[in-house]
């Protein structure tokens, strides 16, 4: 997740390259802006992740992106940096929204390090039909929750989906409140004059149309526009850091990537086998491709006794029960005891990927190079 430290970071680095004098180079706002903020959401300049100066056919010629947000070898985000000082065309905008749309990429960024805009590529040709977000960076970090849909964890995980899917259904909610406007007003007169017993047509109708100008502004105020709340900060951590704990037995279990939400809103993990001569002190989530290595770490607060039902659970909410067995357990972990590795344990080869629950040791955790080592 997103670290206030870094958030911090990124906004005294954008105030003070606003007064460097530098703000008309496309080069200085990419690297003293866009590329930090970039890392900071995520993606790893050093892997294969982002690809600089992305090619695209267009027609008989090639253009190039500035750069390509890629995972499991496909670009999921195109992102055009411009200068500083660019107020951001129109025309800019559109650019990059044809573009994405040549590629078949969904979502197209367009950024001076000022300003950050996100475009749903499928939402339309334009700025105003297809504008998904449109963040100041300089007010980091009221906006962080927007800012977070463009993390690498956010596209993965298909949390950038859901708040579009969450969006088309707020703007379809107020296109249909706007097309009958009409029909509401004659519905808000009826009411008046039902409850009120007036005959003062002209005064009734001069409510109801201020009651249903009122109606759309609260409407329009309280609507879910899609960016999710800030997600509470889980620490970045060294697995260095961990030889200070005491030795003990671990537990890791394997995941898919869309699994890491359940075990951030619980701070648990369900559900699972474990044998009554199992004692795991710490618990360790493996995540699946395109992560492909253990990635979180816990302490142990307690595990539940085999499970016969779905009413012994006492703090998982019954729309995350999917998995459930009869018999499994779940692991509660111990508050604010996990951690992401900043040097995740990967695995040796594509074919040796977790399948299962593995006991290990927190020592053979910490000095492990890849999981064939645990």
């Amino acid at each position: 997740m997103v670290n206030q430290l870094l958030i911090e970071k990124i906004v005294k680095g954008i105030s003070r390259f606003s007064q460097s004098g530098r703000t008309n180079s496309e080069e200085n706002t990419k690297k003293k802006i866009i590329e930090p903020l970039l890392e900071m959401l995520g993606w790893d300049f050093l892997s294969a992740e982002v690809q600089l100066e992305y090619p695209i056919r267009v027609g008989t010629r090639t253009v190039h992106v500035d750069y390509a947000l890629i995972l499991e070898d496909k670009p999921v985000v195109l992102v055009e940096a411009k200068p500083f000082d660019d107020p951001l065309s129109d025309s800019e905008a559109e650019q990059i929204i044809s573009y994405g749309r040549f590629e078949e990429v969904k979502w197209a960024v367009l950024t001076n390090g000022r300003v950050l805009k996100i475009f749903n590529t499928e939402e339309g040709r334009t700025e105003k039909e297809s504008l998904f977000v449109e963040i100041n960076l300089e007010n980091l970090p009221q906006q962080i929750g927007e800012l977070y849909l463009l993390s690498r964890e956010s596209v993965l995980t298909g949390e950038i989906e859901n708040a579009a899917k969450r969006m088309a259904a707020t703007m379809k909610s107020m296109r249909n409140l706007r097309q009958r406007q009409d029909e509401l007003v004659e519905e808000f007169k009826k009411i008046l004059i039902r409850i009120t017993g007036t005959e003062d047509v002209s005064h009734v109708e001069n409510v109801a149309t201020q009651l249903l100008k009122r109606t759309i502004e609260l409407f329009e105020t309280h609507a879910d526009r899609g960016p999710p709340p800030t997600v509470a900060e889980i620490p970045l951590i060294s697995r260095k850091e961990l030889q200070t704990l005491p030795p003990g037995e671990l537990i890791i279990c394997p995941s898919r990537t869309e699994g890491v939400e359940f075990l951030k809103k619980y701070n648990a993990w369900g559900f699972v086998n474990i044998g009554k001569s199992q004692k795991p002190k710490y618990f360790a989530l493996y995540v699946g491709v395109p992560e492909s290595s253990v990635l979180y770490f816990g302490e142990i607060e307690s595990i539940t006794q085999p499970l016969e039902s779905k009413d012994e659970l006492k703090r998982i909410q019954e729309e995350d029960t999917d998995t459930f067995v009869r018999g499994k357990r779940v692991i509660h972990l111990k508050s604010n005891t996990l951690v992401t590795f900043i040097d995740p344990i990967p695995i040796k080869t594509r074919r040796s990927g977790l399948r299962g629950i593995k006991y290990t040791t927190l020592e053979k955790l910490v000095n492990a190079d890849n999981t064939d080592d645990l």
